[in-house]
């Protein structure tokens, strides 16, 4: 677990903000984000417990703090209390496959 993503990621989007009511269970439950992409649990008021299931790391994140999720990470939250968060969820960039000319893919070559 970092708290900071690394750079060149792309965004691509964001939850609702949650409270300790309207927090999806699904989000309670083990779940991994799929290859390539990333997440920043954003805790804005309150705390929630971020456990790493991987490590059995449990993390307090309590307002304004934030950990950030790789991709793959077998985790769950916990609450713990009053809570509004939020998910800003990120993307790898497309990766540059060169043929054995050393053109990119998808490069227009003039002939």
């Amino acid at each position: 677990m970092t708290n900071q993503p690394p750079d060149g990621l792309i965004p691509a989007g964001s939850s609702p903000v949650f409270t300790q009511d309207t927090l999806p269970a699904a989000l309670q439950a083990e779940h991994t984000l799929a290859p390539g992409h990333w997440a920043v649990l954003n805790v804005i008021m309150g705390s929630l417990r971020f456990v790493n299931l991987e490590t059995s790391e449990e993390r307090l994140i309590s307002a304004p703090g934030l950990v950030t999720i790789h991709p793959g990470l077998p985790h769950r939250v916990a609450l713990e209390g009053s809570l509004r968060c939020r998910i800003d969820f990120y993307r790898e960039p497309p990766a540059h496959s060169v043929d054995d000319e050393g053109s990119t893919i998808g490069e227009v070559m003039e002939g």
